[in-house]
């Protein structure tokens, strides 16, 4: 099976349940899987039971089809599907101050594109801003307080050996643990696996990692899973409803604990409840004591033949007092920190003919424009950078800051660079900021979540605690022998970018948003109708924990 989902992984195609287990059940499943490879003409996101069904009736057919039609088939395969993976099309509205929903993939591939020659690099313009008179913003009175509290960066330790990978999961395995032993009440009696058959006890209780999950043909929810003494497979009845509901949220790798009880012959939990770590109802937040705001600032993509630049230059210009009412000049008055999850440039070579919608070809210039364009940022605002798929680090998570020579050209800035993701705090509010490659990993692997609702699936992180449970997945995860990626402490706001989104929402007293981009729409996302919701800028009041959204889309 595991060679399987990786062959068509290698190529970036995630396999439905239903899929594997039809593919399963041919009679030589790897020379079938191989059938399926050789047969598509593009590799879709998600391969479908109608997939694999519409490439086999091609082929009993026995008529060799035109090419053009052909491809034109898959393509609409394709197109239908990715429909319904980001499926919805949900109202646009524009309002200064609002909490917003919209839709647009991140990942912007195969597609071909004219190949338009030789050509100059088209440099965002560096604008002169004015200094305006009477103009004094009340962020500039006070220091900055930043606090870096957990990040990867300079504490990497990993090779890629089998050592490091069994000292990550023993240190997800027991962190996590030790939250749902701690707070969960429901499993204050956990007992290690091994002694579960021997334990005469009714409400069975026992915390572990899930080794497989999947549904079985009547419905049930089957759930294995592992300590470091041994195994055991749970049930999760159909009829059982709330709990079959929890269960749909349970994915690979991650640690959770089960209530139940042991069947008659011993061979199964049957389970009575799936417990999370989760958040507590009474969790309080912290609030500055000074009247500051930060702003949230994502995806900007610089490099970009479809970086916003006269949205950006609206930016540049309200930030430094130059345009707005006077209540809008009052808020970028009191900004005192920008935080930037990621994708701050396009990148070279993320996806296939990348270079055809690139304005800068070469990823250092890329760097060199941003730093033009941040030196724009008025001299008492401090930054805090992390960086993201697109930008030149280290593909695997967590993800170190840049490198040195992309930090120096910054030096003559307040920035702040971090890895990705990181704990981090300001005036004592503390901020979980994470890029979000593994909101796919989620919509994909959860039925219920969606990849355009990123702050559903950040919920669904919180009540997990973990940003990136399933190892092999659409996010790469590198084996750090301490896993950065446990959320062990409860975050005031917590920050996701990659989706290209201007959302806001809150779950249990944590902030959360995904923080916009300044990118409009490629050739990919123009081929599914997804619109991008992008110039948005989420702003968070520090000392009440209010948030405002600016909106760059549209004139001040």
């Amino acid at each position: 099976m595991n060679s399987i989902i990786k062959s068509f992984s290698e190529h970036g195609t995630f396999v439905q349940p239903d899929s594997l287990d039809y593919i399963l059940s041919k009679e030589d499943p790897t020379e079938f899987t191989s059938f399926l490879t050789k047969s598509l003409k593009e590799f879709p996101l998600v391969l479908t039971i109608d997939h694999i069904k519409d490439i086999e009736q091609l082929t009993k057919e026995k008529e060799t089809p035109k090419p053009t039609a052909d491809t034109q088939e898959m393509n609409d395969l394709q197109t239908k599907m990715l429909s319904q993976i980001f499926s919805g099309e949900l109202p646009y509205e524009t309002f200064e101050e609002v909490e917003l929903e919209y839709d647009d993939p991140d990942k912007e591939d195969q597609i071909e594109l004219p190949d338009e020659g030789p050509r100059k690099d088209e440099i965002p313009q560096v604008i002169d801003i004015k200094k305006v008179k009477g103009w004094k913003p009340k962020a500039k009175e006070y220091d900055p307080e930043i606090n870096i509290m957990k990040d990867v960066t300079g504490n990497s330790v990993c090779e890629g050996t089998t050592s490091d990978f069994t000292k990550l999961f023993v240190n997800r395995y027991n962190s996590l643990r030790r939250i749902l032993r701690n707070q969960r009440r429901e499993l204050a009696n956990a007992i290690p696996i091994n002694r579960v058959k021997g334990s005469g006890v009714k409400d069975v209780q026992m915390v572990g990692i899930v080794k497989d999950v999947r549904t079985t043909t009547n419905g049930h929810r089957l759930i294995e899973l592992e300590d470091e003494t041994g195994t055991a497979t749970c049930i999760v009845l159909k009829n059982n409803r709330d709990t079959l509901q929890m269960a749909n949220e349970v994915v690979l790798d991650e640690i959770v604990g089960i209530r139940g009880q042991l069947s008659k012959n011993g061979d199964l939990i049957v389970v009575h409840s799936v417990v999370y770590p989760d958040i507590s109802i009474q969790n309080e937040r912290h609030k500055a004591d000074v009247p500051l705001y930060a702003a949230f600032l994502s995806d900007i993509h610089v490099g970009s033949k479809q970086f916003m630049e006269d949205q950006w230059q609206a930016f540049l210009r309200w930030i430094n007092g130059e345009i707005g009412n006077s209540r809008q000049k009052d808020v970028a008055g009191k900004i005192k920190y920008l935080v930037i999850p990621g994708d701050v440039v396009d990148g070279i070579g993320i996806y296939p003919n990348q270079d055809k919608e690139l304005s800068i070809v070469d990823v250092y210039r890329q760097y060199e424009a941003l730093a033009e364009q941040l030196r724009l940022i008025p001299e008492h605002i401090s930054m805090i950078m992390l960086p993201g798929n697109h930008d030149a680090v280290r593909p695997a998570e967590p993800q170190p800051t840049f490198e040195k020579e992309i930090q120096d050209l910054f030096t003559d800035m307040n920035m702040t660079f971090v890895g990705n993701p990181c704990y981090f705090s300001l005036h004592g509010v503390e901020i979980l900021a994470y890029h979000g490659q593994s909101l796919l990993d989620f919509a994909t692997n959860v039925q219920h979540l969606k990849y355009n609702e990123p702050v559903e699936i950040m919920k669904v992180m919180l009540r997990k605690h973990h940003l990136a449970p399933t190892y092999g997945g659409y996010t790469p995860l590198a084996p750090e022998h301490l896993d950065y990626m446990v959320i062990d402490r409860i975050p005031d706001i917590f920050v996701t970018g990659h989706v290209h989104l201007a959302q806001i929402s809150d779950y249990r007293g944590v902030t959360l948003m995904n923080a916009s981009s300044w990118q409009s729409q490629t050739s990919y996302q123009k081929m599914l109708n997804f619109i991008p919701d992008s110039a948005k800028l989420p702003i968070v009041d520090l000392k009440t924990g209010n948030v405002t959204m600016m909106d760059f889309s549209k004139k001040l």
